[in-house]
């Protein structure tokens, strides 16, 4: 049965998984590699598109609605009279080269960066940092260069999210191994409860990486709506053993050869 197939089976029937358990390791692991690809393509389609759009907006931004401006020595310069204010997709950019605004006056908008004289202040979170411009000295910073600088990254920006997609895949990968050794672990326990005393870790742990199937779609599909389950790694795990279960009850049991009189 190729790969696909077992993932369509372990949608639906814990007796074709329970027949999976022989099949070789490397196999299983083609599998879960197979399995996290299939459900991280939304997230990875919803982060290309928002990484994309921020690149666009930031530099529209820049280009067109911010004045001119610029760090030297240590000090910020902006060529306005009066403080700088626009929202930005819910965040609060503020350019303020005379300390105009005071703190409470800044930390009000919510999610800010703002920009004065001789610092930048950022507040997300319910936290405040506050990043000094002489931090900057002997380098100058200016308007022309940050364009510069996003259509530098609007170029290598296919590459950048190529590898940011990689490295995020294989972190999912990784986490979804560690999720299935764990839950082989429990199958340990499972197929005593059950009494199946023929299966082994290698059985269980090839069983719970099909076990994971059916939660980790549903949750996927959830997040992708938007819908977010507190403790819902707690709630995927809980299902996968409850389906680890099911697949383990659907192993045969050999019955004893009645005794010859």
């Amino acid at each position: 049965m190729n790969i696909f197939s077992q993932f369509v089976k372990s949608l639906y029937s814990p007796k074709a998984m329970a027949s999976f358990r022989f099949q070789g390791i490397g196999k299983t692991i083609l599998y879960v590699f197979f399995l996290v690809l299939i459900t991280s393509i939304p997230m990875f389609i919803t982060f290309g598109t928002s990484a994309v759009k921020l690149v666009n907006s930031t530099e529209d931004f820049l280009q067109n609605e911010t004045p001119d401006f610029y760090i030297q020595d240590g000090e910020f310069f902006a060529d306005v009279d009066e403080p700088f204010i626009a929202d930005e997709q819910g965040f609060t950019i503020i350019l303020d080269p005379e300390n105009k605004l005071s703190l409470d006056e800044i930390s009000s908008y919510g999610e800010v960066v703002a920009i004065q004289s001789k610092e930048i202040i950022f507040k997300g979170a319910g936290q405040t940092d506050f990043v000094p411009l002489s931090d900057f000295e002997g380098t100058e910073v200016t308007k022309e260069n940050l364009l510069q600088f996003m259509d530098s990254v609007g170029s290598a920006f296919p590459i950048i999210i190529t590898v940011l997609l990689v490295v995020g895949y294989l972190f999912f990968a990784a986490t979804k191994f560690v999720q299935i050794s764990i839950l082989g672990l429990f199958g340990l326990l499972l197929k005593n409860v059950l009494k199946r005393n023929k299966l082994q870790y290698r059985h269980t742990w090839i069983l719970a990486a099909y076990a994971v199937t059916l939660p980790t779609l549903i949750f996927t599909i959830m997040q992708a709506s938007g819908l977010v389950l507190p403790f819902s790694s707690l709630i995927s795990f809980a299902v996968s053993l409850f389906v680890l279960y099911l697949i383990i009850k659907e192993v045969k049991v050999k019955k004893p050869t009645p005794p010859i009189n």
